[in-house]
């Protein structure tokens, strides 16, 4: 019928009017005839549906076009900003922008806020306070890793499912840090960005996680009663998923980043020096491919990965990596030639010793509470004794939390056997010297190695094979932090005296 007074109105002769609509209408009918007689009934059913998927398009589609309209400008105001400040400031970690209690205290602040959501059931994850508190206050970096830690120490603690969600706390916090690029926290409509930046970061990175994780449910009662309403629409499960986790997160990230401001606010300001030293974390991700023949290298660790179930080749590959970290120490630019293999036995040996002997605490005691797991049955359980099981399971707790610290401490440790060999870094006092040298610097880089070691075995996830790639590639990666984390901590070398000699000449000593 539209077609007629559309034609009528344009005052479109008849024969080409007719040209048209009879070929046309010829199709419809045979196209409907068809699949009625191909499908029956059901065939209506799809055909509505398809109608109401289109529609779902069409109304997304709408959406990101006025979203991007809405934010064009905005966007374009940050990345002025970032251009004036230098867009190499983000990727740059300067060594006197922490301080230990700020650390504490953000990780504090996420955990009790979890523990209270946790304990009392509450609508809310309430655990991203202190991470966007030491974004704002110490930058992308320092807040992405207190995020990532927390997440970590909350799955060994009072929420088993929460260190896969340690990527969207490190996001959360990176964002945090680049708003102080953005001078966010100085005005009204900043806060406002740095919720709404906060709360679609979050959305966005948790919906793919709640379906690995847990079908699509974000484990919130609001959220999932969203999502199951929303699913019983005919809603895309996707969307459905997405704006379950955003109705959770809008009201967190509300709360979140009004803490962390107000706190913030009443923060001194921090002394900063004229030449601070820093670690280029953009040299880090980059420095692999821009060194000659890098895929070759590449190649050979892949195929050490290969092989790793002969041992040796497991060694040869780790010892590379030490190679690696003791090269960038040293000051050395580029991967080094793979012509040690017997040094690199050797070190490979050592350090896999070394990281078993740091893990053995961990280990011993986890014993307790896999003894107690083993009384499968309810007597031999009642037979224990209750406080005996409770015992049991906080040192399991303890010993968790111990391979936690070793996994976030192995850049200390690593450092400590680049400088003085192998019993060097055993030695705990000397371990917790090179970690006060700079907290900052210590969590960041333990946080990023064990970031590097996750993403390098997703490859195993997407693709067998790709694991053969990302693996080696964080890897590299991670040695050049602990090689330049190595740099930065040692001890400076002190000053040689010299002393008049009876002869005339002059007798060096050191101090």
């Amino acid at each position: 019928m539209h077609t007629t007074q559309v034609a009528g109105v344009s005052r479109m002769p008849r024969l080409t009017f007719l040209a048209g609509l009879v070929p046309a209408a010829a199709v419809y009918i045979g196209a409907f005839v068809g699949l009625g007689a191909a499908f029956g009934r059901p065939i209506l059913r799809l055909i509505h549906e398809a109608e109401h998927q289109v529609l779902i398009a069409i109304a997304l589609i709408l959406a990101l076009v006025l979203a991007f309209l809405l934010t064009r400008a905005p966007v374009r105001r940050a990345i002025v900003s970032l251009e004036a400040a230098g867009w190499t400031g983000p990727l740059k970690f300067n060594l006197d922008s922490i301080g230990l209690v700020l650390v504490l205290a953000s990780l504090g602040l996420n955990f009790a806020g979890r523990a209270i959501a946790v304990t009392f059931h509450l609508p809310l994850f309430l655990d991203s306070i202190g991470t966007v508190l030491a974004g704002i206050v110490a930058g992308p970096w320092v807040g992405g890793s207190v995020g990532f830690i927390s997440n970590l120490v909350s799955s060994n603690t009072i929420d088993p499912v929460a260190a896969p969600y340690g990527i969207v706390s490190f996001a959360v916090g990176f964002a945090a840090g680049l708003s102080r690029y953005l001078n966010w926290q100085k005005r009204l409509s900043g806060w406002i960005s740095l919720w709404l930046v906060c709360s679609v970061i979050g959305a966005v990175v948790s919906t793919p996680l709640n379906f690995l994780m847990s079908g699509g449910h974000s484990n919130v009662g609001s959220g999932d009663a969203v999502y199951a309403a929303l699913n019983g629409a005919h809603l895309p499960r996707i969307l459905a998923a997405f704006i379950g986790e955003a109705a959770v997160d809008l009201p967190d990230k509300l709360i979140t980043v009004v803490a962390a401001l107000l706190i913030a606010q009443g923060l001194p300001e921090p002394r900063t020096t004229s030449a601070p030293m820093g670690l280029d974390l953009g040299e880090a991700f980059t420095f692999v491919n821009r060194s000659p023949g890098w895929w070759r290298k590449l190649l050979a660790a892949a195929i050490c990965l290969l092989f790793i179930w002969l041992v040796v080749p497991y060694l040869i590959l780790v010892g590379y990596i030490i190679q690696i970290a003791r090269h960038v120490r040293a000051d050395g630019r580029g991967l080094p030639p793979w012509d040690r293999l017997g040094p690199n036995i050797r070190d490979g040996f050592k350090v896999v010793v070394l990281i078993f002997t740091w893990w053995i605490p961990s280990a011993l005691l986890s014993i307790p509470g896999a003894i107690v797991e083993a009384a499968t049955s309810e007597g031999s359980k009642q037979a224990l004794g209750g406080s005996i099981a409770a015992g049991a399971g906080l040192l399991a707790g303890v010993g968790s939390v111990w391979g936690l610290a070793v996994l976030l401490i192995e850049a200390a440790i690593l450092s400590q056997y680049l400088e003085r060999g192998f019993w060097a870094a055993l030695n705990v006092p000397a371990v917790i010297r090179r970690l006060r040298v700079n907290l900052g610097l210590s969590i960041v880089v333990g946080a990023l190695v064990v970031v590097l070691s996750s993403i390098g075995i997703l490859g195993l996830a997407a693709v067998v094979v790709g694991v053969l790639i990302t693996f080696p590639y964080a890897s590299f990666i991670g040695a050049y932090l602990v090689g330049r984390y190595a740099r930065l901590t040692d001890r400076p070398v002190p000053p040689t005296l010299t002393l008049p000699h009876k002869g005339g000449g002059k007798l060096a000593r050191q101090p």
